[in-house]
């Protein structure tokens, strides 16, 4: 009698368990492959100016970063776009014109991530790049300072 009660208390269950745990598990490698390439894609060596105020972008899609890292002893910029090290600001106008043709987001922008200590001058060299990539929109990125 004990052997026909455990029978008639194990259940099959129709839904099968290894399919739905193998789309877990590659959501949550996309979504750690998706963080990682995003640290990637901004310089830690970059010191952001403080600001009073700013406006925190809602959309972050459609982005083109540029960071602009500063030597003091050479008083020479270095210009990043995520891995990729640029000497020559002028050399950023194909790679942003390609980005924004590869993008097609019409909200598409520049974002400039230039270190407090960067002479203005070659923050105007990056700015005219921009306009000759003929992109209109341009984000400068800052720090919230505490007061």
């Amino acid at each position: 009698m004990k052997k026909k009660w455990l029978a008639e208390e194990e259940e099959t269950c129709a839904l099968q368990m290894g399919p739905l745990m193998d789309c877990v598990f590659l959501l949550i490698l996309y979504f750690v492959s998706v963080s990682t390439i995003d640290m990637v894609r901004i310089s830690k060596e970059v010191r952001l100016p403080g600001t009073h105020q700013g406006i925190v972008e809602k959309d972050e899609s459609g982005r083109f970063i540029v960071d602009i890292e500063w030597e003091e002893g050479l008083y020479e910029p270095t210009y990043k776009v995520g891995v990729l090290v640029v000497h020559d600001p002028l050399d950023l106008t194909p790679m942003i014109e390609k980005s924004a043709k590869m993008g097609k987001n019409p909200s598409f922008r520049v974002v400039l991530r230039a270190d407090r200590q960067v002479p203005y001058e070659f923050t105007q060299q990056v700015m005219a790049a921009v306009a000759a990539a003929n992109v209109p929109n341009m984000l400068f990125s800052t720090v919230e300072k505490e007061n």
